[in-house]
């Protein structure tokens, strides 16, 4: 039990350190509270994670890849497009309604549909004699990561005005969209 815990743990902390997800969880963590951004990292790694040790329990080999990326790639862009057109217009103004929470939550759960950590989950998950420690390590695993982005995130505020922060963001976003596209 505690061999699968680790194991998990060590794999998917290894395979998000410096991955998009982590950077866009820098970039979160420039807008939003630590708190808000943890909880939508639990809830996002909760429901990604979960539903690949779910798969990776009773069907493998029954995810198109491809279709992933594609659906990811897109949804990427958008939000790439979104961050530097449509958000800060004014400060007192919102473009949209959803909770800081469920903006992390969308985007991590996103980011990961397809990624290795999901898809080293559901692998983990396969051959694991307790599904729910495979879980239980990629949540700590993915908790901690994204602690230090929020950590190097936060810092980068006191140094670079938003507008740029808001820019890079965007900029992130899409790159790493076309990536997924050309996959």
């Amino acid at each position: 039990m505690y061999k699968e815990f680790f194991e998990t743990f060590i794999l998917v902390f290894v395979a998000e350190m410096g991955d998009k997800t982590q950077l866009m969880l820098m970039t979160l963590a420039a807008k939003y509270s630590v708190i808000q951004v943890l909880l939508g990292i639990l809830l996002g790694v909760l429901l990604n994670h979960g539903f690949a040790v779910y798969i990776g329990c009773f069907i493998s080999d029954m995810t198109d890849q491809h279709l992933l990326q594609l659906f990811a790639g897109l949804i990427f862009i958008t939000f790439g497009i979104i961050t530097i057109v449509f958000e800060d217009e004014g400060e007192n103004k919102k473009q949209y309604s959803l909770s800081p929470v469920v903006t992390t939550a969308l985007t991590f759960f996103l980011g990961e549909m397809g990624d290795k950590t999901q898809l080293t989950c559901m692998t983990l998950s396969m051959d694991a004699v307790y599904p729910l420690t495979v879980l239980a390590g990629s949540v700590t695993a993915m908790l901690t990561i994204g602690f230090v982005g929020i950590i190097i995130g936060t810092s980068l505020t006191k140094f670079l005005p938003s507008y740029i922060i808001k820019t890079i963001s965007g900029l992130i976003f899409i790159i790493f969209g076309i990536m997924r596209l050309m996959i």
